[in-house]
């Protein structure tokens, strides 16, 4: 019989830098480099979106094909870009057009809600949406989360998804940390945990992953 782990310690994994350092969210381009990521400048109040005519930004769109490389278990210094580096300039950007302040990101796999706030600067950029949603899926689950999964069949899917994050883990001490840390809510998504992208619902700020 299989004993399902639970944490009240929200643990978070920072595996070693990428080897195409040139293409992973750590690389800075010369202009951007020598300093902490900071948003661009933006004057005056934000305007207040009206319906449909919020856009995101094209590294979070939604496609078959993402301008992203982002593996939802995996911290954000891990995501690499199909085309070229993403500098930090480009990190910084608004999220989405108009900037807005927050942004919810619904699932309909995830019964919780992920909210993007600003983390400097009067809007959300790219790298906050990013940041937010590893590490909400990052938080544990408890017994009563687990046990309100419909079926033994999603409990099952569940299970094989936490096994499975930390048996690729190469490091021994790291393997052991990450399975002493039980379920966590991103084994929620089972396997769909690839960034697909994000879509627009009928409201201006919450959006679907």
């Amino acid at each position: 019989e299989k004993h399902v782990r639970f944490s009240r310690k929200h643990t978070f994994y920072s595996p070693p830098t990428p080897p195409t350092p040139e293409l992973s969210l750590g690389s800075v381009s010369p202009a951007s480099s020598g300093g902490p990521i900071t948003p661009p400048s933006y004057s005056g109040n934000l305007p207040g979106p009206t319906p449909g005519s919020v856009c995101v930004h094209p590294l979070l769109q939604l496609s078959r094909s993402p301008a992203v490389n982002f593996d939802l278990t995996q911290p954000p210094s891990t995501i690499t870009s199909r085309h070229h580096g993403i500098s930090q300039r480009v990190l910084s950007e608004p999220a989405t057009s108009p900037p807005m302040r927050t942004m919810t990101i619904t699932s309909r796999h995830l019964p919780w809600i992920i909210t993007a706030h600003t983390s400097r600067g009067p809007f959300v950029t790219v790298y906050d949406v990013f940041d937010a949603i590893y590490y909400t899926l990052r938080k544990n689950i408890t017994p009563n989360e687990y046990h309100s999964l419909p079926t033994q069949k999603d409990k099952h899917h569940v299970n094989t998804a936490y096994e499975q994050r930390y048996r690729r883990i190469r490091s021994s001490r790291e393997y052991q940390d990450e399975k002493s840390g039980g379920v966590r809510r991103v084994d929620f998504l089972m396997d769909h945990t690839r960034f697909m992208g994000l879509s627009m619902t009928r409201e201006t700020d919450t959006w679907i992953l």
